[in-house]
């Protein structure tokens, strides 16, 4: 008699663990990545959420008893730590926190020289994500997996420099480019240790340019390749899973996995050469566990759960087929204003078509 016969359900943190090890679960593993949505649930707003370590603990706690994912993710705003490098930020009432791009840190290429390395347990933003944790951790962490978040180190640059601003340094000042990134990077890799020493289970990183939409894969490589390497090399040194999130078009596989050596890559869309999904799933299911991919928007926004339902199980049969490694969620953050009764049809789903 297996352990699934014998025991009737795993816990949430079982159930992802045993999933990234490619070993018989009671069910596929639904994590919609509730994170900000979460402020409604005790009816705070999003503000505040974003500055109140103890508010956003106690949030995203009963947003978990409300939906039962399996899993928490500390993705609180993609600049959190441009904001401790000193980047102001615009905080709006109900949505995400977002740079002031009037206010640029880094206003020219002479700029890159003022990103100095600091200590992520001492600032303000990477110490409350790194207190979200351990709270979480002390309430929750065996039962329900905890996965980190780190922007990656060419993300949080643009986040600081601008976009637009930071794509042509990276033809006009690469050198200069490369310094900043390579003092933002030893910033991350104590950053992702100390979201390990605070009770994280995996550290999830976003190396959000390293898809078809935005960069070539080889200037993907040179400016960002090694870095996150370097970040990854650290989280497996600790013990704790790699994971990636990506929400481009056409991701890297082979490239990402070449620098970072996931166990599970969370996506919106096929990888890269993969038209379909079920290519996909034919392509990677064997090579690196798929978490994903319901549109966020739609989900959050548009669908009745009825039609969550029926996607989900669609999801989950395209990955069946293949024998695919696959936990289902969303393919990006759930909206910080959606329906939380769908993303809890998420729950649902793995729960009907996922044994």
């Amino acid at each position: 008699m297996s352990l699934i016969q014998r025991k009737e359900e795993l816990t949430s943190l079982e159930r992802v663990v045993r999933t990234l090890e490619r070993k018989e679960v009671d069910r596929i593993p639904a994590v919609p990545l509730v994170c900000g949505a979460s402020y409604r649930v005790l009816g705070t707003r999003y503000d505040k959420w974003s500055n109140d370590a103890e508010l956003a603990t106690q949030s995203l706690l009963a947003a978990q008893e409300l939906i039962g994912q399996d899993a928490f993710l500390l993705l609180v705003d993609l600049s959190v730590e441009a904001a401790d490098f000193g980047q102001e930020l615009i905080f709006p009432r109900y949505s995400t926190a977002y740079p002031d791009f009037n206010n640029q840190f880094i206003k020219t290429y002479d700029d890159y020289n003022k990103i100095k390395k600091i200590n992520p347990r001492e600032t303000k933003r990477m110490k409350q994500v790194i207190d979200i944790i351990k709270g979480l951790s002390a309430a929750k962490g065996n039962e329900v997996a905890i996965l980190g978040f780190v922007y990656g180190p060419l993300g949080v640059l643009s986040q600081i420099r601008g976009h637009k601003n930071l794509f042509v340094d990276l033809i006009k000042h690469p050198d200069e480019v490369l310094a900043a990134v390579d003092t933002i990077t030893d910033v991350l890799v104590e950053y992702a240790i100390a979201q390990v020493e605070a009770g994280a289970h995996s550290v999830c990183i976003d190396p959000l340019y390293s898809s078809g939409t935005v960069l070539r894969n080889t200037t993907w490589e040179k400016f960002e390749g090694p870095y996150l390497k370097r970040i990854t090399d650290a989280i497996r040194k600790t013990g704790a899973a790699v994971s990636i999130h990506n929400c481009g078009d056409g991701v890297y596989f082979e490239e990402v996995i070449k620098w970072s050596d996931p166990v599970a890559i969370s996506v919106a869309h096929p990888a890269h050469g993969s038209k379909t999904w079920e290519e996909h799933a034919k392509a990677w299911g064997d090579k690196v566990i798929t978490i994903g991919y319901s549109d966020p928007a739609e989900t959050g926004l548009v669908f009745t759960a009825d039609e969550v339902l029926e996607d989900c199980k669609n999801q989950i049969d395209t990955f069946k087929k293949y024998n695919a490694g696959f936990i289902l969620s969303t393919g990006c953050e759930f909206p910080p204003n959606g329906n939380l009764l769908n993303a809890a049809a998420m729950v649902e789903a793995s729960k009907r078509y996922g044994r």
